[in-house]
């Protein structure tokens, strides 16, 4: 229980009080790229926004269209004669050795003209009209990467509770990680990059995993490069929630995949920061099981909770993921149990499909 509530108060007090750098653009353009297939119900809404971007400097936004039978490639050829900034790219079969998403990627970067590089996914939203602007402003200052935050659309129910305060435990780690200089994994909802360091060479050496084309590609950038993080709820990009439980699970599932090839210094640090939360339930209930209940267990607990609710609510304030203070035990507790079970899912899976 200390060891859980140790991570919790080293990682969220600093995000807590983090206050974003005053940067300014050094008038270099950036290319948005995303990879699309099958997403014509979400292209509309998306390239919407991004053609409201008030941005001062140029940018393009390349969408590569991944083998998709919808239709999205009537939608975007349609956009394209409309929109001059917008560049089509159209996949029509994968190279050996390579999965969708990933060389999806790689056509983009390819095709990208502008210094600097900004990643989404096509079922997210910039949160503001200024979203392009800030995190292209981000890149200066010798950080050659950003991490940002994509938070969930809140919906009603409990898969939606559970969602939204997994998304806030991760934030707080990787970008806690992140501020101790320590940045292991990003988000592809919400990240950028200096286009000249960008590794197209590690993305085609990782080209056969469905996942990791973030958190695997910023973890091998944090050893040689500056990374800092934007938490400005104007640089969001809000995403949208699955609604069953089925796919939710999947999605964790091609996500957690990449773990097992994450640094063995990070494996451990998250290994044990999930095995506490396991090992203080457990002990919870032991002592509930017992006749003779140990009154340092209760207060332990007691305080354990105290403190990691206070952090996670302050915390879903700040970064407009709250979540109401009722539910903490309850969801603390299916996170207990759900983690591990996906996790060990997710390495013992050799493949997860991008739908």
């Amino acid at each position: 229980m200390a060891v859980q509530t140790g991570f919790v108060l080293a990682l969220g007090i600093p995000l807590i009080r983090h206050r974003d750098p005053k940067t300014f653009d050094n008038h270099q353009g950036v290319s948005v790229i995303i990879a699309a297939r099958n997403e014509a119900k979400n292209l509309n809404q998306l390239l919407q926004r991004l053609k409201e971007q008030d941005q001062e400097y140029p940018y393009e936004v390349i969408v590569v269209n991944d083998r998709s039978t919808d239709q999205s490639a009537l939608l975007l050829n349609e956009w394209q004669k409309q929109w001059k900034a917008l560049t089509v790219v159209d996949v029509e079969s994968l190279p050996a050795g390579w999965t969708g998403k990933k060389y999806a990627l790689f056509c983009g970067v390819q095709k990208a003209r502008f210094s600097k590089l900004l990643f989404t996914d096509v079922d997210c939203l910039p949160a503001s009209d200024q979203w392009i602007q800030l995190m292209g402003n981000a890149l200066v200052n010798d950080y050659q990467v950003v991490l940002g935050y994509s938070p969930y659309a809140k919906r009603k129910g409990w898969l939606n509770r559970f969602i939204q305060y997994e998304t806030l435990w991760v934030a707080m780690q990787y970008l806690g990680f992140a501020l101790w200089k320590k940045p292991y994994m990003g988000v592809g909802r919400n990240w950028a990059v200096t286009h000249q360091h960008y590794d197209l060479d590690f993305l085609k050496k990782i080209g056969h995993l469905e996942g990791g084309d973030d958190d695997l590609m910023v973890g091998h950038l944090s050893k040689t490069h500056s990374i800092q993080i934007l938490i400005e709820p104007a640089a969001f990009t809000v995403s949208t929630p699955k609604e069953t439980l089925k796919s939710y699970l999947h999605q964790k599932i091609r996500h957690l995949s990449a773990g097992k090839h994450y640094d063995k210094k990070d494996q451990t640090l998250l290994g044990i920061f999930t095995l506490s939360c396991v090992v203080g339930w457990g002990l919870f209930f032991w002592a509930l099981a017992t006749s003779s209940l140990p009154s340092w267990i209760w207060t332990a607990f007691g305080v354990r909770c105290l403190l990691n609710y206070a952090i996670i609510r302050q915390l879903g304030q700040k970064l407009k993921t709250e979540i109401e203070i009722w539910s903490l035990p309850f969801l603390d507790l299916c996170y207990c149990f759900y983690y591990p079970l996906v996790a060990i899912k997710a390495l013992a899976t050799k493949q997860v499909e991008w739908k």
